[in-house]
């Protein structure tokens, strides 16, 4: 099966993710460090904490990004898991406090749902082939 065009644009998105990520990590770092000045009075710690945070979001948002655009099966199954979780969360926070329901709330359901079905239905592509035994 030749790679779905849609797992291409998926493996991009994450890739770029991955490379926001980053930026905002080497920002974190850069105001987490000059904080260091005296007289600044920015909490340094939570800053530095946030950045090593986003620099570990961003390695695995890469590794993740390169195994879908390579179709590796361990790739297809992090994001689903991901996408799982990520349905399963944003459901129970509605059921919890549901008067804080936005439609950003209802987006995230609508594109995980998506995500979810069309991850399910492509999952034929991250089949290795069958080899034949060697002799």
């Amino acid at each position: 099966m030749a790679r779905p065009i849609g797992i291409t644009i998926l493996g991009a998105l994450v890739v770029l993710a991955s490379v926001i990520a980053f930026l905002i990590a080497v920002a974190g770092f850069t105001v987490g460090f000059a904080s260091l000045i005296p007289g600044v009075g920015l909490d340094t710690g939570t800053l530095l904490l946030g950045a090593i945070l986003y620099l570990i979001l961003s390695a695995v948002l890469g590794f993740a990004g390169f195994g879908l655009l390579r179709l590796r099966p361990w790739a297809w199954w992090l994001a689903f898991l991901t996408t799982l979780v990520v349905l399963g969360y944003t459901a129970f926070r509605m059921y919890q406090q549901p008067a804080d329901t936005t439609l950003g709330t209802w987006l995230t359901i609508g594109v995980s749902g998506i995500l979810f079905v069309y991850l399910l239905a492509v999952f034929r592509a991250f089949r290795r082939p069958a080899t034949a035994p060697t002799m």
